[in-house]
């Protein structure tokens, strides 16, 4: 005879599976796994493509979100459909010059979950670098401009002394 804490066991584990399977059909994928924008010119745009990829079997929700830099969704958020893939746009923000890492989180959710179901979804997280150098022009010009003007003054000195 089964004992009655045997039975709850039974009970519990039989509907842990039932709660599991509606998960497995949720998936995504992301391609690249990585973004890496590489060496970029403050204030110059740099855009890169993001293919999102449902590889479940039903249309997902899927939600994009910035972790920790100056980066640009373009959409943060849309319907898949099973087995589909959809570009999203990723541009840097304007920002000072420095390194800068960060991260996309990506989400899907069945599209019913938002009103009922039990929350359960699937996530990828891509990170992203780049690097912003300071606008180099700027700084020439600054160079040649004090240059010209210690030019201008050492000729200038060098003509009243030899008077």
């Amino acid at each position: 005879m089964i004992k009655r804490g045997g039975i709850i066991f039974l009970l519990s584990f039989f509907l842990l599976f039932l709660l599991i399977t509606p998960a497995s059909a949720i998936g995504i994928g992301a391609s690249p796994e990585k973004i890496e924008f590489g060496i970029i010119s403050q204030n110059k745009d740099a855009i890169k493509e993001l293919h999102v990829i449902n590889t479940g079997s039903e249309t997902e929700h899927i939600k994009l979100t910035v972790e920790g830099a100056y980066i640009g969704i373009d959409p943060e958020e849309f319907d898949l459909n099973a087995r589909q893939s959809r570009s999203v746009n990723i541009s840097i923000d304007p920002v000072d010059a420095g390194e800068y890492k960060g991260n996309i989180l990506i989400t899907a959710h069945p599209t019913d979950s938002k009103t009922n179901g039990l929350g359960l979804g699937a996530g990828v997280r891509i990170p992203v670098s780049f690097v912003v150098n300071e606008n180099s022009y700027v700084k020439i010009l600054t160079f040649l401009g004090l240059f010209t003007a210690i030019v201008t003054v050492v000729l200038l000195w060098v003509r009243l002394k030899k008077k």
